[in-house]
């Protein structure tokens, strides 16, 4: 898929008026489960996206439901006196690379909050969370991309006692979003000693590759002294390619490594793992420095941190109306904890506007707490909670 701007690039506007749409998002969900099916057909079966029509005996191509997606956006552009974005499929993936707002907008858009939702991650080529959820339940969807890209690991470590192969997924996850980018030095002092060869070697395989030549600059590759990435040219000198980090740190390397030297995490582990995992940490980090006993991805990521009984899903949607729907229809793990906090990192709430109110408002139920990361911390390291 091509590759394009990040999601984020536009200035949000008022849309605290929004409201949640019906039969009309079914365009959305068949533009988002068209997306996830070509997805997984390059991640998953190494094929290439073609604009041919599949035949039989035919390894790439079109199918019926992708022809009915690109039909129904064409149908949809053409009535609003838009181009016809739905003609051509490389150019329909790369406008998904752009939030829906830019160059959709369609009524079924505005009516939903999705005037910035990004349906494909620019850097990675990967669907974003929310190109999966609003795929959710389409016809033809099954297992969920993540599902797909951790199976090999998850069902490695089902072969171990339920507390060691808990304690083993935290430890790796914890290890894959602090070290995006690693040696093989630090590779083997942080994980051959932790947990079993057998996982380590799937983590070390299928988890890191080589990094690309061209991601050096002047001859190496800068890490960013945040969060460990790898950091690239911007418009005004090194930009880290973290999406949580550009948003709360100003730009800092004080260190360059040679391509040759270092893995990188393979990108489908960037974008499920890393980019919501910075926040995650940072989160869990300040929780155990104030004496409040945090556990990190607890029973194999039944919630991103429980505090006793208080379990905690920390989210970056870039529609509350989305995240609102998908948790109005399943709070996931979060039922297994009697106090429930969806926590939001600042950064995303400060932008976009009525954030935290239209979650809520979408969302509907009273059993979960919508909190930034500043109020969860407030509130979990406080006396009064009785963990701190």
């Amino acid at each position: 898929m091509r590759q394009a701007m990040h999601a984020g690039a536009t200035e949000h506007g008022d849309e605290s008026g929004f409201h949640e749409s019906t039969n009309n998002d079914r365009l959305i969900a068949s533009l988002a489960a068209l997306v996830i099916r070509l997805a997984r057909m390059s991640l998953f079966e190494g094929k290439m996206v073609s604009g041919t029509s599949r035949t039989h005996g035919s390894p790439v191509g079109l199918g019926p439901d992708d022809r009915r997606a690109m039909g129904a956006i064409s149908r949809a552009c053409l009535i609003q006196g838009l181009p016809d974005h739905g003609a051509e499929i490389h150019d329909l993936l790369a406008l998904c690379t752009r939030p829906l707002g830019e160059w959709l907008t369609l009524p079924e858009v505005v009516h939903a909050g999705l005037n910035h939702t990004v349906l494909i991650h620019a850097d990675d080529g990967i669907p974003t969370a929310e190109a999966e959820e609003l795929a959710a339940g389409f016809t033809g969807m099954t297992a969920a991309i993540e599902e797909q890209l951790f199976a090999r690991f998850m069902d490695v470590l089902s072969r171990h006692p339920e507390g060691q192969a808990n304690a083993y997924y935290t430890k790796v996850r914890d290890f894959v979003v602090r070290n995006p980018v690693c040696n093989l030095d630090d590779f083997k002092l942080g994980l051959t000693e932790e947990v079993p060869a057998r996982v380590w070697l799937i983590i070390q395989r299928e988890f890191y590759e080589a990094v690309p030549t061209g991601w050096c600059v002047d001859g190496t590759v800068p890490i960013c002294d945040h969060c460990g990435n790898a950091m690239k040219k911007g418009r005004a000198g090194l930009v880290c390619r973290t999406a949580a980090c550009v948003a709360t740190y100003p730009a800092r390397s004080s260190r360059s490594v040679a391509a040759s030297s270092v893995m990188r995490v393979a990108r489908g582990i960037r974008q499920y793992w890393v980019e919501p995992g910075i926040d995650e940490l940072r989160l869990y980090d300040a929780l155990r420095a104030s004496g409040t006993p945090a556990e990190l991805y607890p029973f194999r990521d039944r919630v991103d941190i429980a505090v006793g009984d208080t379990g905690i899903d920390l989210k970056t949607y870039v529609s509350p109306e989305t995240l609102g729907q998908k948790f109005k229809r399943s709070i996931g793990g979060l039922a297994y904890y009697a106090q429930r906090l969806l926590v939001i990192p600042d950064w995303h709430v400060a932008s976009v506007p009525s954030y935290l109110y239209r979650l809520t408002r979408t969302m509907g139920r009273d059993d979960v707490t919508c909190l930034t990361v500043s109020e969860a911390l407030a509130r979990l390291g406080s006396k009064e909670s009785g963990y701190a």
